[in-house]
């Protein structure tokens, strides 16, 4: 994107606020989102993760560049135009190298989807009360912290369960079993803002050094712990959406 179109971008969205949202497979992030709209007044959630099977249309850039690294092997058997999705993801959840590879190929095209989307919300929102919270724009993905969205974001908040509920979240939702949940557990355990938040053998549960050195450094502005029910996960956002440090500006 131009220069000059970012900077019509601050002018257009002033008035909204960013809210980066991430977490690991299992965390219940995407949960965590829903209610923030549904239940907290947010005025919308964009799911970065949905907008990067956008970008694996059929004749895009990023298919284009996907196909280039990983080969053809990687397409659907009934049609050669469309990516199999399971075929790439025995390949980049067993391999951080290749996972790597695939990232840096698909954000670039993911964080244009997205500003587009900021300013369709932007402009829906404008004759609209934006009081409690309704000038809240969440963008969630997995991956946020190591994107370098810094610019983007007013916040950045993870989302965090402990590996054990993670895994029975996966079972009953995913159909997963119990070795296919780890094995996708596991593989995101080195991840900013996904792995590093602390283990089952953690005497209280608690969040891990590396976390609590993300929040200290103001990277993350809050973190929402995932282990109860319902209710208490949208308690513990309605306080960080009260709260003015859950914020960077």
């Amino acid at each position: 994107m131009s220069e000059g179109n970012s900077g019509e971008r601050g002018t257009n969205r002033h008035k909204m606020k960013i809210l980066g949202v991430c977490g690991g497979i299992g965390s219940g992030k995407s949960t965590a989102c829903q209610l923030m709209v549904d239940s907290l007044g947010c005025a919308a959630c964009i799911d970065a993760d949905k907008l990067a099977h956008v970008v694996y249309e059929p004749g895009s850039r990023a298919l284009e560049e996907i196909i280039s690294e990983f080969g053809k092997d990687i397409l659907d058997d009934s049609n050669d135009s469309q990516i199999d999705r399971k075929k790439l993801g025995a390949i980049v959840f067993n391999d951080s190298k290749s996972m790597s590879k695939l990232e840096q190929i698909v954000w670039p095209h993911v964080r244009d989807k997205i500003e587009e989307r900021i300013e369709e919300v932007t402009r829906e929102n404008q004759l609209q009360d934006t009081s409690n919270n309704g000038n809240i724009i969440i963008v969630e993905a997995a991956l946020l912290l190591e994107t370098n969205w810094d610019d983007l974001l007013d916040g950045l908040w993870v989302v965090r369960s402990l590996p054990s509920v993670a895994t029975q979240r996966l079972r009953e939702n995913r159909g997963l079993t119990e070795e296919e949940a780890l094995i996708r557990i596991r593989a995101q355990e080195k991840r900013r803002g996904i792995g590093n938040s602390g283990g089952d053998d953690c005497d209280d549960g608690g969040i891990s050094d590396n976390l609590l050195n993300e929040v200290e450094n103001g990277v993350v502005t809050a973190v929402i712990t995932n282990d109860g029910t319902l209710e208490d996960l949208e308690k513990s956002l309605e306080k960080a959406l009260y709260d003015p440090t859950s914020f960077k500006r």
